[in-house]
């Protein structure tokens, strides 16, 4: 996104920002409620929002260890020898495997990034065994960083919230 598409959030906008981004649960009367926005107002804020791309959805941050995926890992992948339609067999391949939680296409040494949730180092390794056997001919190179532990988690909120 350019910065002549940039958002402009006014303080109310950011107010309900920050309060749904620790609880995106809450009823539209308790933000209202708790950050003194009249209802109709957080309605038709939150809408213009969502449409404006500001809010890109609402979810639910899942703990992979407490679902039985303790193996949660950042896989860095430089391609090379490929053709549009090699990456888009590749992107479109990663984005289909379940066991693939996210996948970025990135500027620098890497052309993606995905995240792998396994439940063993085996089934990690299963995983990328299966990505770099049907993709051999356009993986070059690939790096793989494990989470360990989580410090922060909280999609820019801070950043956008706080100036």
């Amino acid at each position: 996104m350019g910065s002549e598409n940039k958002i402009k959030l006014d303080q109310k906008d950011k107010q309900i920002l920050e309060f749904i981004s620790q609880k995106a649960r809450k009823s539209v009367a308790e933000i209202s409620r708790k950050t003194g926005i009249q209802r109709d107002s957080v309605i038709y804020r939150i809408k213009r929002m969502e449409s404006s791309g500001v809010i890109r959805f609402f979810h639910t941050v899942i703990d992979p260890v407490v679902l039985g995926y303790p193996v949660y890992t950042f896989v860095n992948i430089t391609l090379h020898n490929f053709n549009n339609q090699d990456e888009k067999s590749f992107r479109g391949y990663l984005k289909e495997h379940s066991n693939v939680v996210y996948v970025a296409k990135t500027t620098g040494k890497w052309d993606y990034t995905i995240a792998i949730a396994a439940r063993d180092l085996a089934d990690f390794d299963e995983v990328m065994w299966n990505i770099r056997k049907k993709y051999s001919k356009i993986i070059k190179e690939y790096d793989s960083a494990s989470i360990i532990k989580e410090h922060k988690y909280d999609y820019m909120v801070d950043l956008v919230c706080k100036k």
